[in-house]
């Protein structure tokens, strides 16, 4: 059944709440991946925090794939890759089924940093979510991820 214009005018007003909440959620995010990307290593760009993490995602994996997985091209993952590597934060290995190819892993260094931010990241959520009952956490996470998926 459609909206009436009342409900439809509502669910209006309520997409710009979400717009504006969905932003600064973003703008935390991205000071949270700054925060991050200096704590793995200060001269560290973003697009090398995405290889990294799509790396350790997916390890062992070929450069080539990181490249086609990101839409970047294999110039630039190459480069990002040099410096994760330079930072001992990527090792590089031959592929065992085929030993002209090179296998990209994270190393023990980016694990144990990204568990450690991962460890402050819980904690400032705890922090944040302290006052919310468990049933508000849980309509909350359902519902983000309801929203995510519905992207």
């Amino acid at each position: 059944m459609p909206d009436s214009a009342e409900s439809g005018a509502a669910r209006d007003a309520h997409a710009g709440e979400i717009e504006q909440a969905v932003a600064v959620l973003y703008r935390a995010s991205k000071a949270r991946v700054k925060r991050l990307v200096e704590h793995l290593d200060p001269d560290m760009q973003t697009a090398g925090y995405l290889v990294l993490r799509y790396v350790m995602a997916n390890e062992p994996i070929r450069s080539s794939d990181v490249a086609s997985a990101l839409s970047m091209d294999k110039s630039a993952v190459s480069r990002q890759l040099a410096v994760l590597r330079d930072s001992d934060l990527v090792e590089m290995r031959s592929d065992p089924d085929d030993g002209r190819a090179t296998l990209v892993v994270a190393s023990a260094k980016a694990h144990a940093r990204l568990d450690e931010f991962r460890a402050e990241l819980t904690s400032d959520y705890r922090r944040v979510l302290a006052d919310w009952d468990a049933d508000e956490i849980a309509t909350f996470a359902r519902l983000l991820q309801k929203f995510n998926a519905s992207r």
